[in-house]
């Protein structure tokens, strides 16, 4: 850039003083836009990153600041949600939620207080490790829906499981089921408008959520809906980690690596809760008003589980999901079991983590190994590795397959899965759902599952983290990009 201006002003043409202006307006643009970062407060550690990458390439910068969230595309978020304020009355009026039921337990009095038709008694828990056991349940109950069928998901590939998918979804509309798929516009870009055509054409109904012109209006590549989420006649849910796609149903990615999820199947009383997301984002994303009584019936009792519905959100001022997450943490007296495919935690449950296992608790993360992740993200990773295991926590990388379970089970007593993984960008850019369970036959099931899975990973000691000082530099660096990972 200095050469450029020097070269301007010794020989000047036309040509360097386009590219002398170019530079001055870069500079201009880029002085302003440090000074709105600066003086609007944030994350330090975003707010840093991006001063440097502006003031370092300030065209390129700019763009990359324009495709990352911004106040002004939150505040338009946030406007919608207002919008969504009268829904949610009409829901609380028809479910008659106001009073609230009776908590006992510290964890239902606190999802209580962040959302009074959070927890609801009287619900059937069943956990799904397979995907081959999830996609059958899934296509059993698509198959025998009666009313309505509300399908969120952040992946929905076009390949033989998604096809198969999509033909289930296309009989049930032709046979009069109120049909509704909702898939991210950035993690379903391949899903092509042939793909649904036939869906459509049958009566159901498709949407994008937030895709690059949202509105009429240009906006980001970094807010996403991360949500894996399907509701049946509004009295059966499936949710967890897993999207639609080969390896998420067959368990299998590449030749011999295994792919390892998780999902749960939940009916009774606390599925209305979840058709509430659903109903929200279809909002957000097709305008459709679905908050009507036809879609939350009266559902009776199924089982003996407590379910904690919990979500988390850009739009949203209490992360209701990281609350939850650290409420667990911190209240651990035990044993504390995390998987999940990315490990760049947030400061506060980082120092959750190592709080616990200060206090004795036996903490152990599984998580993904240099196989299975990109080069960026596994030294990002691998920069927090010394400082959990000085804290006594013990971590567990995968040799060949790929992690993607999200589960959390404290004491062996207590379990949380959904959608989001322990990293920045679920904890600040997603829009992520999950359930909490205070179930002991629930939390232990999970337990197995993650027990065998340990059995497939190595175990992470001091002697894996010898390196020089180069690859110290490399992990440092990456782990600075961990805000946008």
């Amino acid at each position: 850039m200095f050469a450029l201006l020097q070269e301007a002003i010794v020989q000047p043409t036309p040509w360097h003083w386009v590219a002398f202006s170019f530079a001055i307006a870069g500079w201009a643009l880029a002085a302003l836009f440090v000074t709105r970062l600066v003086t609007r407060g944030g994350a330090p550690a975003s707010t840093l990153l991006w001063v440097v990458v502006i003031l370092l390439a300030p065209w390129i910068g700019l763009v990359l600041y324009y495709l990352m969230p911004r106040r002004l595309q939150l505040r338009r978020l946030r406007r919608r949600r207002n919008h969504l304020s009268w829904i949610e009355g009409e829901l609380d009026r028809m479910r008659s939620v106001e009073a609230g039921p009776p908590h006992e337990s510290a964890l239902e009095r606190l999802l209580h207080h962040l959302d009074a038709d959070a927890v609801h008694d009287g619900n059937e828990v069943r956990w799904l490790a397979g995907g081959a056991e999830f996609f059958e349940a899934a296509l059993a109950a698509i198959a025998a829906a009666v009313h309505s069928i509300h399908f969120e998901m952040y992946i929905f590939r076009s390949d033989a499981s998604g096809r198969r998918l999509l033909a289930a979804l296309a009989a049930a509309a032709r046979r009069g089921v109120e049909v509704r798929l909702l898939f991210d516009a950035v993690g379903s870009f391949a899903l092509k408008h042939a793909d649904l055509r036939e869906l459509r054409a049958a009566g159901g109904k498709a949407e994008s959520f937030l895709p690059l012109l949202w509105k009429r209006r240009p906006f980001t590549l970094n807010l996403r809906n991360h949500r894996k989420l399907l509701v049946v006649d509004g009295g059966l849910a499936f949710l967890g980690g897993r999207n639609v796609g080969d390896e998420y149903v067959q368990d299998r990615l590449g030749v011999q690596s295994q792919w390892l999820d998780a999902m749960v199947a939940i009916q009774g009383p606390a599925v209305g809760r979840l058709q509430r997301v659903f109903v929200e984002d279809w909002y957000n994303a097709a305008n459709e008003d679905l908050a009507v009584a036809r879609y939350f019936p009266p559902v009776p009792r199924a089982g003996d589980d407590t379910v904690g519905v919990v979500q988390s959100g850009p739009d949203r001022d209490r992360q209701g999901l990281w609350w939850a997450t650290f409420h667990l943490l911190t209240s651990a007296q035990r044993t504390i079991d995390l998987s999940s495919p990315y490990l760049l935690p947030p400061p506060t449950l980082l120092f959750a983590l190592k709080v616990a296992a200060g206090r004795g608790v036996r903490v152990r993360v599984l998580t993904n190994g240099p196989a299975a992740e990109a080069f960026v993200l596994q030294q990002a990773q691998r920069s927090y590795y010394r400082e959990l295991l000085d804290a006594g926590i013990e971590l567990y990388e995968t040799i060949s397959d790929y992690n993607h379970t999200k589960v959390l089970v404290v004491d062996g007593s207590t379990m949380l899965v959904g959608s989001a993984n322990l990293d920045m960008r679920s904890a600040h850019l997603n829009f992520e759902v999950a359930v909490v369970v205070p179930s002991a036959r629930v939390a232990q099931a999970a337990l197995a599952t993650l027990e065998q899975r340990a059995g497939l990973c190595r175990r992470i000691d001091r002697a894996h983290l010898r390196r020089g000082a180069l690859r110290k530099l490399v992990e440092g660096v990456c782990r600075l990009l961990s805000p946008v990972l």
